[in-house]
């Protein structure tokens, strides 16, 4: 039975993390704020789930947490890093608790994870014995917009991360990442402004949430790509500027 460990379930974690359990992989979930998701996938899916709750913004937390799981599991075959505070940060009101507060779950729990799961992964058998999935934004690499400063220097060492870690722990595991575009609509976004996000992008339509899961299933899978963060937005670093 293949493990994997997934922070971040809310929204689109929990989509990945129901469709491998629907696939009969065991699953390990990191949670701060959402025990009522794993509670609810434990009761569907039962003695496969399991769940640590943990605060990522913490280095010791972040290596805990992938401890504590892997113990649990059994080992782990995958680990899937999807957590990311998401709040407008305008550059003239930028403080150092607002780059703390998205730097640390989003670019240094995936290198903590990453390097407490590695030699774990490498007990495992095979030529490749694991994968490692980070969850990037279309927008880091090509036309960041503007009052989400601390997010995009997070992201931006995230997508840094992916490239430093897969040479780290190449030849035997794999770590890759998906760049997403507009997917599903933060709270605090409008139905207008969210669509006005959406009309940005040159298919006119939300990322499907299928292909995000297809897409995660492929990297989890993947024997040949390593160092890749694939662009998974409905084409939208390709329509140009945004602001």
């Amino acid at each position: 039975m293949k493990r994997a460990i997934i922070t971040g379930i809310r929204r689109i974690g929990y989509e990945i993390a129901k469709n491998l359990l629907q696939n009969g992989w065991a699953v390990g979930l990191v949670y701060k704020s959402s025990e009522h998701i794993y509670k609810e996938l434990m009761e569907s899916f039962g003695e496969r789930v399991y769940g640590v709750k943990a605060d990522l913004s913490f280095w010791q937390e972040a290596e805990r947490a992938v401890r504590e799981l892997t113990q649990m599991l059994g080992g782990v075959d995958a680990l899937i890093h999807l957590s990311s505070p998401y709040e407008p940060t305008p550059l003239a009101k930028l403080k150092e608790e607002d780059i703390d507060y998205h730097f640390k779950p989003i670019a240094q729990a995936f290198v903590v994870m990453s390097r407490e799961a590695y030699p774990l992964m490498l007990r495992n058998v095979g030529d490749i014995k694991g994968r490692i999935v980070a969850f990037g934004d279309w927008a880091t690499n090509t036309t960041p917009y503007r009052n989400y400063s601390a997010y995009f220097l997070a992201k931006g060492a995230l997508h840094t991360a992916v490239k430093v870690l897969a040479k780290e722990f190449a030849p035997h595991v794999l770590v890759n990442a998906i760049a997403l575009g507009p997917t599903i609509k933060p709270p605090d976004f409008s139905e207008e402004k969210w669509q006005e996000y959406v009309n940005k992008t040159p298919l006119k339509r939300t990322v499907s949430i299928k292909d995000v899961v297809k897409l995660t299933e492929y990297l989890l899978e993947v024997e040949s790509m390593t160092g890749e963060i694939i662009m998974l937005d409905s084409g939208r670093h390709v329509a140009g500027e945004c602001s």
